[in-house]
């Protein structure tokens, strides 16, 4: 299991981490926002599985972004999507930022 949250594209797709690799395997939190409000406000209140997909995905990434801030001292523009290392820009409120409406849970 990864210590990161959800990525754009998962191992077996056959794009996954070719040619310059930006959007094809990376971890953003845009994406993870947009995953966490669909799972809050539309299936949380109807589903188990929805609720506790909800809590794992909202955890991993508040405490990844954690652990890379107190690592770091950054909030990155991407992270790896096996080890949640910070990538790329740094440091970056840009998307990341996002981090504090999902601890809020504000969508």
């Amino acid at each position: 299991r990864s210590r990161a949250p959800l990525s754009p594209l998962s191992g077996p797709d056959p794009i996954y981490g070719t040619q310059e690799d930006y959007w094809r395997g990376k971890v953003w939190i845009n994406m993870n926002y947009l995953a966490l409000q669909a799972l809050h406000k539309q299936y949380g209140g109807e589903s188990a599985a929805a609720r506790a997909l909800y809590h794992t995905l909202r955890a991993t990434l508040v405490s990844n972004m954690l652990t890379q801030w107190l690592s770091k001292g950054f909030l990155f523009e991407q992270y790896h999507d096996k080890t949640g290392h910070g990538l790329k820009h740094k440091p970056f409120a840009g998307w990341s930022a996002l981090i504090l409406l999902i601890m809020a849970e504000k969508y």
